[in-house]
């Protein structure tokens, strides 16, 4: 639960509760940043009839297309005396879109169901208290695959995912938080030792406010990201944009079930092409915890993006179900 003030509780608990907020906006910011790419590399492969994957950027960058399983928000990683907190999270989804390479309408949109498994990790360094003011850095380390069944030739769009990147996190009174860091995102065809056929790096600064409506707790972030990609199915660069986005999010428990609504909103402009996007993703997932370590999950989410170039708009839904398994140490 959210607090108001860092001086009426020891600074370790301070981060403790809103270290879930990082967690979330993390989470989403991939999936973003990984829809886009990932959709536009196979729109391009398909035009081209080169072989391809994807029309994320999740957006991962700046499509919602997979959501995380675990929306960050539910269990924050445990910190303990010392400050130092590891958080292990294994999930599997299977869920159906409707638009499966995020196609443009009357653009070979294809439905399917898909098959996710993620490998999640976050590392809490330490806490400290820098007069007045909260302060911890973290790692995250996650990999996650996709695999796409119910057409013999959808099996085109699947893929692997390695995430990485260190943060500071820095927590003020009123639950104003700030953090920087840098991620970087590979993405690599399945059973192909190895060989990457995209990657991004992405510096990103962010503001964000933890509050409480009633219940539930919430949070808001403001953004700003700049990714450097690079792409074995196109131009090199061609993908690198500066993106802001807007994120909303809350959580609401009612005895062992949880709510966890999400909106995000970004704008992204490109350098090296005359090409703007505005991007859009809301969900819902509802949650049963079975203890602290196992949960199951509903989930449902609208995304699309609008763009100057209308070769680039799409919008896709994905309904579907998962479970997680986590340990924290």
């Amino acid at each position: 639960m959210f607090r108001s003030s860092l001086n009426s509780l020891p600074v370790l608990e301070c981060i403790s509760a809103r270290v879930s907020i990082f967690v979330f906006s993390a989470l989403i910011f991939s999936f973003e940043s990984w829809g886009q790419s990932k959709s536009e590399n196979l729109f391009r492969g398909q035009q081209s009839e080169l072989p391809s994957q994807i029309v994320r950027t999740q957006e991962k960058n700046n499509n919602s297309e997979f959501i995380e399983s675990d929306l960050g928000l539910q269990r924050p990683v445990e910190v303990k005396d010392k400050g130092f907190g590891y958080h292990l999270g294994f999930s599997s989804r299977i869920y159906h879109t409707n638009n499966a390479a995020s196609a443009s309408s009357g653009a070979g949109r294809e439905s399917a169901g898909i098959w996710e498994n993620s490998l999640n990790n976050f590392f809490l360094l330490g806490a400290y208290d820098l007069g007045g003011v909260a302060f911890s850095p973290l790692f995250s380390l996650g990999y996650s695959k996709f695999s796409h069944f119910g057409d013999d030739d959808i099996d085109v769009l699947d893929f692997d995912t390695l995430q990485f990147g260190p943060n500071a996190f820095f927590q003020f009174d009123q639950g104003w938080t700030f953090r920087a860091g840098i991620g970087v995102m590979l993405d690599f065809p399945p059973n192909n030792n190895m060989e990457k056929t995209y990657h991004q790096i992405t510096p990103i600064l962010a503001v964000g406010k933890g509050f409480s409506i009633g219940s539930a707790s919430s949070s808001l972030e403001l953004s700003i990201a700049y990714h450097v990609t690079k792409s074995n199915q196109i131009i090199d660069d061609l993908l690198d944009r500066l993106e802001i986005g807007f994120l909303w999010a809350t959580n609401l428990q009612i005895n062992q079930f949880q709510i966890t609504p999400y909106l995000r909103l970004a704008y992204a402009g490109y350098a090296n092409q005359n090409r703007d996007d505005l991007l859009g993703s809301f969900g819902l997932e509802t949650s049963y915890l079975f203890n602290d370590f196992v949960s199951a999950h509903l989930f449902s989410g609208l995304s699309f993006r609008s763009s100057n170039d209308e070769l680039f708009d799409f919008n896709r839904l994905d309904i579907g179900c998962g479970a997680r398994l986590e340990a924290k140490f």
